[in-house]
């Protein structure tokens, strides 16, 4: 109701009525129903984009206010994810300004995005849950504006924040991670950086990067930064203190790369590598170029190693590196001087003076799991030689086997070791003094070269090949030192430690009364060594070949080395020529001192000197003691089972001697000695009527009554505890 009122009083009156009503109405479009609006739009937006990609794109909570919009733990989620979905966000915050959102373009002050989760996987089957989307997002670069709307969105500022990406490809057996990221991108200008990233491979091989730095800006290349890396290639092998730059070039998906660092987390630069990457095509070109430098650079990692005045020692190396989707080839030069070594297991002494350059060239096919050397030609001190092999690992395929077929599940490997003819004594020469001291003072003629081959299935040890020659039966002795095996020739004093550092000698010939010349020995007992130790003594020329293989076999399944092939004239040399300590400077003399002793004594010699030396229990040298000690017998009066017991003993005579103190064989000990007495029928070495008589003939210690049990097994717990290890790392 009007009261006194004037007509222009009441249109004014009618004016603000209409205005508030329209205030009102305003205001329920823009608090009411442009956010309901607005969250039913970004809802179809992601059923459509969610429908365009092939992936469920769902959201927990979408807010959308005038001038800005919020959506809270999107993710987006596909059938070949696995256990975790490709895409979690956790907050995605949208600034924009909300008048001209209402009539044209969108105006976007700022997108802020934090708590990024991305776990890309590809599946042993092949089949990944990301490259059906990389397919799709390529194809919509030159596509109109999502919705088709014309109308476009114009972005000043955006931010990304913690970031975490994980890539597993369990075809290549790798993982990498991005462990924390970060972007932030102002009208052109990009800014990102990535901490803590890596790559790993089953195989060991390990790619670590403490920062990935990017920058772009409108007008300049992008340019991306790393540092503090680490590769590592194998344990306790590792390339670290990476940094460099990454250049992206003209061409889409190329980037120049030029990096360098050092070794072993030691300060300094001492390689550089340069190259090139294409990642369209995951291809990868790369030289990297370690100069010259002194091992005294690495000290921090040195000094506690097996290397010796390595502040001598001088290192150099250069490398082609080349990889595509599927292999990679390497080649390359490395030279090391002045290199010592200082291992318990390779010389009394360190090893000098050690120069070795080498030539390499060889294949890592990633998909077959498979890593060939096709080319090693090296030469140390002189000695030209080549290394050629192949390593295959499980899980790789061979190319002959049917696709269906299972992965190879033990690994493979074939090697090959070849020295060209070369004359006798540059070999001698090549081999450091440290590594063959006893053989100094040789003079050698003639030509040496070996060819041998190697190949290990350890899915079929028994398969092993072990096969090739090792031309020293053309060399010939000039001259020799006084200490040579000729020596042997003549009676000699021996001399045994019993004891650690407690030593006995005694006279190797007719002047001590315990010497048993060769024609004085029974031959049931040459038998026996020769069914036992080596069947082929009187034929082969110091070297069982045959036994090689044999023992390398037992000792992969035995997973040591535990069995060896040595033959009796090896023995011979461990005993008498040799200290026994098991070094490779030791075995090194003992295969030459083998060949001379073969070369220069007659094999009754060489029997007649290894029963005379051998140990058959505590303190007790040659078999004349042993035979008087055992059983009241002269040597040329033992029969088949004495023999025959005196063969099984002898691998571990001071171990096996309690038998000796009990008066009695154990149980083992009688079914070997029985096994002893067949192989020897059987081989022609004692008659029928020999063999049936041994099997009913007891073996009777004579036993003296000046000793009990207990002491003689005092005597022999004595020996064993003093006698010095064959194994110098157990001094």
């Amino acid at each position: 109701m009007w009261v006194n009122s004037s007509p222009s009083t009441r249109r004014w009156v009618m004016l603000g009525a209409t205005s508030a009503g329209l205030c009102a109405a305003l205001l329920l479009a823009v608090f009411v129903i442009y956010p309901w609006m607005g969250e039913r739009k970004v809802e179809q937006a992601l059923a459509k984009v969610g429908r365009r990609l092939g992936r469920e794109l769902t959201a927990r909570q979408i807010d959308v206010g005038f001038g800005a919009a919020k959506i809270s733990e999107l993710t987006m989620a596909g059938a070949d994810d696995g256990a975790e979905p490709l895409l979690r966000v956790e907050r995605i915050s949208v600034r924009f300004r909300g008048w001209s959102a209402l009539s044209s373009d969108v105006e976007v002050d700022r997108v802020d995005v934090t708590g990024v989760s991305v776990h890309a996987r590809r599946a042993a089957r092949g089949v990944d849950n990301f490259s059906d989307l990389l397919d799709e997002l390529r194809r919509d670069e030159a596509g109109p504006p999502a919705g088709g709307s014309g109308r476009r969105i114009h972005l000043r500022s955006a931010k990304i924040r913690g970031v975490r990406v994980e890539l597993e490809d369990e075809v290549l057996g790798a993982r990498a991670v991005v462990a924390d990221a970060e972007a932030q991108w102002r009208q052109g200008d990009i800014t990102a950086r990535a901490r803590d990233v890596s790559i790993s491979a089953r195989t060991g091989q390990r790619l670590r990067l403490a920062s990935v730095s990017l920058k772009k800006g409108r007008s300049t290349q992008p340019l991306i930064e790393l540092a503090d890396g680490e590769i590592s290639l194998w344990p306790k092998m590792s390339l670290t203190g990476v940094a460099g730059t990454v250049i992206p070039e003209a061409t889409a998906g190329r980037y120049r790369l030029s990096v360098d660092g050092g070794y072993g987390g030691v300060a300094g630069k001492l390689w550089a590598a340069v190259g090139q990457l294409d990642l369209a095509a995951s291809t990868a070109v790369l030289d990297v170029d370690a100069e010259k430098f002194h091992l005294d650079r690495l000290e921090p990692i040195l000094k506690h190693s097996y290397l010796l005045d390595y502040a001598k020692t001088a290192v150099d190396a250069k490398f082609h590196l080349e990889v595509n989707p599927t292999t990679a080839s390497f080649s390359g030069d490395v030279h090391v001087r002045e290199l010592t070594l200082g291992h318990p297991m390779l010389a009394e002494r360190p090893v000098r003076h050690l120069d070795v350059s080498g030539s390499i060239e060889g294949t890592v096919q990633r998909d077959r799991r498979v890593a060939t050397l096709a080319r090693g030609d090296f030469v140390a001190r002189g000695l030209p030689f080549s290394v050629t092999g192949e390593l295959e690992l499980p899980g790789g395929r061979s190319p002959e086997l049917a696709v269906e077929a299972p992965a190879r599940a033990e690994p493979r490997f074939a090697a090959r070791l070849v020295i060209p003819p070369i004359a006798c004594q540059a070999v001698l020469d090549a081999i450091p003094i440290e590594m063959v001291p006893y053989m100094r003072g040789y003079k050698l003629k003639g030509k040496f070269s070996t060819d041998l081959q190697m190949v290990v299935d350890y899915a079929d040890l028994d398969g092993t090949v072990l096969d090739g020659s090792v031309g020293i039966r053309a060399c010939k002795v000039k001259e020799q030192p006084t200490a040579s095996p000729k020596r042997l020739l003549e009676p000699f004093e021996h001399f045994v430690e019993v004891e650690r550092d407690q030593w006995i000698s005694f006279e190797v010939g007719p002047d001590n009364p315990d010497f048993v010349p060769f024609d004085e020995i029974s031959p049931h007992l040459v038998n026996s060594i020769m069914t036992t130790e080596d069947n082929s003594f009187m034929k082969h020329h110091g070297f069982i070949v045959s036994e090689f293989r044999s023992a390398l076999i037992k000792n992969l399944k035995a997973g040591y080395f535990r069995y060896g092939a040595s033959s009796i004239t090896m023995q011979l040399v461990k005993n008498v020529l040799l200290y026994r300590e098991k070094t490779l400077s030791r075995k090194l003399q003992e295969l030459f001192f083998t060949w001379d002793v073969e070369n220069t004594l007659e094999k009754e010699r060489i029997l007649e000197i290894y029963f005379n030396v051998i140990e058959y229990g505590p303190g007790l040298y040659g078999i004349g003691p042993a035979a008087r000690h055992f059983f009241g017998k002269e040597p040329r009066d033992l029969n088949p089972v004495e023999a025959a017991f005196f063969s099984s003993i002898l691998p571990a005579p001071k171990d096996r001697y309690q038998q000796y103190c009990k008066g009695t064989l154990r149980r083992q000990t009688t079914e070997k000695i029985k096994r002893i007495l067949a192989l020897m029928q059987s081989r022609g070495r004692i008659t029928e009527d020999e063999y049936e008589l041994a099997l009913e003939t007891p073996l009777v210690f004579l036993r003296s009554d000046d000793e009990t049990e207990r002491e003689c097994l005092a005597r022999r717990e004595r020996a064993m505890r003093l006698a010095r290890p064959t194994n110098p790392l157990k001094k």
